[in-house]
């Protein structure tokens, strides 16, 4: 009889007192996440310049500002050996690299010799004064050679009336540098004829006075007309 009065006891409890509902708990409020504290920006470890190999010309000045010269790198590989083909190219008329003259002869550089300004070196401040003490030049001659230190008071910029040039090296230019200066300029193709006829295929050593007479009027041809904008092709880089 126990365990019948226990069942009831519990259903009266459950029937019993105030029979409205009971109203539901709400619900619970997301949990509230603590604001990340700012951090500061961390930028990316800069990445090492990537310098593709040089296949073109540079046409950007660079250098200390007194001139538009080239840049370091490539003057470096431009002076290591002498580079024909490379040196028309610098001189043609749309180039931008400054342009100095010689004021008399130097060594082997000419008055009035045309060269192309590589590197300018700024005058020491105390010691010797060496030359002006105005500093000086590494330059570019028309042959593809390179004079340093040439003394900035033996230079000027005003373009004399007939430039000089060293003297091209025909024989150090390239097969396709030559077909195109041969099949573009009228001038350039009548003195090569003439060199051909005059040294027979003579390139180095001994040769007649005329050889020379006539490889320098060679020389003379492809300088002018490069001067004049004479389109060439794109030279190998060094």
């Amino acid at each position: 009889m126990r365990r019948p009065w226990v069942l009831g006891s519990i259903g009266l409890v459950a029937c019993g007192g105030d029979r409205s509902p009971v109203p539901a708990a709400p619900p619970a409020a997301p949990p509230i996440e603590a604001a990340a504290e700012p951090t500061a920006a961390i930028d990316p470890p800069a990445a090492a310049p990537v310098q593709a190999p040089p296949d073109r010309l540079p046409t950007s000045c660079s250098g200390d500002g007194e001139a538009c010269v080239p840049p370091g790198d490539f003057v470096e590989r431009l002076c290591a050996h002498t580079h024909q083909d490379l040196a028309l190219a610098l001189f043609t008329k749309a180039s931008v690299f400054t342009r100095l003259y010689l004021r008399g002869k130097l060594d082997e550089l000419v008055f009035d010799e045309e060269v192309l300004a590589l590197r300018h070196h700024r005058a020491q401040k105390g010691g010797i004064v060496v030359g002006s003490g105005s500093g000086s030049y590494d330059v570019l001659r028309w042959d593809g050679t390179c004079s340093t230190a040439v003394d900035e008071g033996m230079l000027t910029r005003s373009r004399p009336p007939q430039p000089r040039s060293a003297r091209i090296q025909w024989h150090r230019l390239g097969d396709e540098m030559q077909t195109s200066l041969v099949t573009s300029s009228p001038s350039v193709k009548k003195a090569h004829t003439r060199r051909g006829k005059e040294c027979k295929g003579a390139m180095t050593g001994e040769v007649s006075a005329t050889c020379v007479e006539a490889d320098a009027a060679l020389g003379k041809a492809v300088a002018e007309y490069v001067r004049n904008g004479g389109a060439l092709p794109q030279p190998a880089m060094p």
